[in-house]
């Protein structure tokens, strides 16, 4: 009996089973539903317990992990904030530099209106190649008056030295004269005093003797007067030299209806017609001279500890990236506008009132070692960065690195 109960037991547990031979869970209901796979409960159940060691370890990982992190932002941290003085110290930086030259406002020496107009916008110019011409007419009847005068100034000194002979004459003539007058008042003297001659006839006598001796005086004057003014036609002559100086300043003012480069460089900006009346001393047109080209960087005050002129620097563009040129500091300059103002004879105080207000920077001058290694889109104005290197070093180095990842970064501007 017993073994024909555990025979029914046996199959009733084998009803209770799905196809698949796992058991079913009845539900406390007893609903139709009672025969849901237990694999469902099975899913729902973790895969495996962890113990309690390696929960441990894993807290312990992350915990190790994150102190990894920190202690590395705190170091990062710590070299930018150490970064700053150093380089400032050791490698000056500035951003925002530009190029800057000699700019000349070129204005004509003569007035006039423009005859030939020689040369074209952002033309590229020689030392003494011609760039426009003024109208000449008037200083060519300038030149040609000159020379007139100049002619007539030679004429009067030759006719002077042919009347030197005459003026000669004349001064023999009334030195004759007065040897006879003078014998004359001799022998008037004897009859005067033997009482042969009244005293009004001796008076008489003795004044032509006495004109005779002006009439000499006279002659040699006027002779030297004509020696004077018939020297020979050299620069010893005054009448020669102002007339021959006037002619010179006439044939400059010709020349200078033709006006020239300065040096070699680039006209820009020209606005210029022919036809256009210029007057002398005013500008004309805008000449900008390359082979005074330099880089002007704005540093700190705390930058400029160790700056001195004759230092090395690298120069950077926006026209070039990732190139790096070396340069020389040529100078520091001495002084800027503090922007303090007066008024009323009295000095302005300061109206800032920020907590911290912006550091005040000094232009330095950096020149290009080899300006004809610059690319040709570097122009006047051109944005660049500045590093300075007053020494050899590991920061001057990881600066230059710096400065060259930036200045391949400004590439994708």
């Amino acid at each position: 009996m017993s073994q024909a109960s555990a025979t029914l037991d046996h199959k009733d547990d084998a009803k209770k089973r799905e196809p698949g031979g796992l058991p079913t869970l009845a539900r406390s209901d007893g609903g139709a539903m009672a025969g849901e796979p237990v694999m469902r409960a099975v899913e729902a159940m973790p895969a495996a317990e962890q113990t309690p060691a390696e929960t441990s370890a894993k807290t312990n990982n992350k915990r190790k992990k994150a102190r990894v992190f920190g202690l590395g932002l705190l170091v990062v941290l710590g070299a930018i904030v150490a970064w700053y003085p150093l380089s400032d110290q050791h490698a000056p930086f500035a951003s925002g530099a530009s190029v800057t030259a000699q700019v000349t406002q070129i204005a004509p020496r003569v007035a006039g209106p423009v005859k030939h107009l020689l040369i074209a916008d952002n033309a590229e110019v020689k030392a003494g190649q011609p760039l426009f011409e003024i109208d000449d007419t008037t200083f060519l009847m300038d030149v040609a008056q000159a020379q007139a005068q100049l002619d007539q100034a030679m004429n009067s000194v030759t006719s002077g030295v042919a009347a030197i002979p005459a003026s000669e004459a004349k001064v023999a003539q009334a030195q004759v004269a007065l040897t006879i007058a003078e014998q004359e008042l001799d022998r008037a003297r004897q009859m005067f005093d033997k009482g042969l001659m009244s005293q009004a006839k001796f008076n008489s006598v003795e004044a032509n003797t006495h004109n005779a001796r002006l009439n000499v005086e006279a002659a040699q004057a006027d002779l030297d007067r004509v020696k004077a003014a018939a020297s020979t036609a050299d620069d010893d002559n005054p009448s020669i030299r102002a007339a021959r100086a006037a002619l010179e300043k006439a044939q400059f003012a010709l020349a200078q209806t033709t006006v020239v480069a300065p040096a070699d460089g680039y006209v820009t900006n020209l606005s210029l017609a022919e036809g256009q009346f210029v007057a002398a001393g005013s500008p004309a047109l805008t000449f900008i001279n390359p082979a005074t080209a330099v880089v002007i960087a704005d540093l700190r005050e705390n930058q400029l500890r160790n700056v001195e002129p004759g230092d090395k620097a690298m120069v950077m563009f926006e026209a070039a990236p990732g190139r790096q040129f070396d340069a020389t500091v040529e100078s520091v300059a001495w002084g800027i506008n503090a922007g303090r103002t007066t008024v009323n004879g009295l000095a302005q105080p300061t109206t800032d009132s920020r907590w911290f207000p912006p550091a005040r920077k000094i232009p330095v001058r950096v020149t290009i070692d080899d300006p004809a290694s610059l690319p040709t889109n570097v122009r006047l104005g051109s944005e660049a960065s500045v590093l300075i290197v007053p020494e050899d070093g590991i920061i001057p180095a990881i600066a230059r690195t710096l400065m060259g990842l930036g200045g391949m970064m400004s590439g994708f501007n």
